[in-house]
């Protein structure tokens, strides 16, 4: 286990190899939100919640966490302990959060979902857990039901799964209404998607060169 700058006046977080680190999706993420001070927020699938720590950082908004990884939250807890931060870190699984945490609760909430759906031989259990995932849908129905009316899904996405992305979300009536797109080396990686709990369509889409 070690300490890590997020680059952000006194914030870090601490980060366990065993456990698996984050990657720069959330971090873009988090810049992606423009969330509010009066926000309340809660992020799914949090693993050592760099999503609540940076966003808690960046705009003083009060977060939660929800994952099923003890081990990961533990690590989370200890970071907003030595941060001085006050961020609840719940041991739940995401179809159980609405349930525990109050429906309709929530003014926004973010997640960086497993993008891909069956694992790589090989490839090593604990990454595995991570990136790979058949629950997306679990996810995005867990968001509805957390948010109240008018209320922000924040997720980022990898750009070729987009058409199933942006199909689910309407079916659970959320609607896309800002994205995102991250271009590096001429080509679009990854895409951060805003989508607002039962609002009208309409979307406006930017692109942005990543840094190399």
């Amino acid at each position: 286990m070690r300490w890590e700058s997020l680059q952000y006046k006194h914030f870090g977080i601490y980060q366990d190899e065993t456990l698996g680190r984050f990657t720069e999706d959330p971090v873009h993420l988090v810049h992606f939100l423009e969330a509010k001070a009066a926000e309340r927020a809660v992020d799914l699938g949090t693993g050592n919640g760099i999503i609540p720590l940076y966003a808690n950082a960046l705009y003083g908004c009060p977060f939660a966490g929800v994952d099923v990884d003890e081990g990961q939250l533990a690590l989370a807890r200890l970071s907003a302990e030595r941060n001085g931060q006050f961020i609840r870190f719940h041991c739940l699984d995401v179809s159980a959060a609405a349930r525990e945490l109050g429906y309709g609760q929530f003014d926004l909430v973010t997640m960086n979902p497993p993008y891909f759906s069956a694992a790589s031989a090989g490839e090593d259990p604990q990454r595995a857990r991570q990136r790979h995932s058949d629950r997306l849908g679990d996810f995005v129905q867990a968001a509805f039901d957390l948010l109240n009316n008018g209320g922000r899904l924040c997720l980022c996405y990898r750009a070729d799964g987009l058409t199933d992305l942006l199909s689910l979300l309407r079916q659970k009536r959320l609607e896309p209404k800002r994205m995102e797109l991250l271009m590096r080396r001429q080509k679009v990686k990854l895409a951060l998607i805003e989508a607002k709990k039962l609002a009208k369509p309409g979307m406006d889409i930017f692109v942005s060169a990543e840094a190399e």
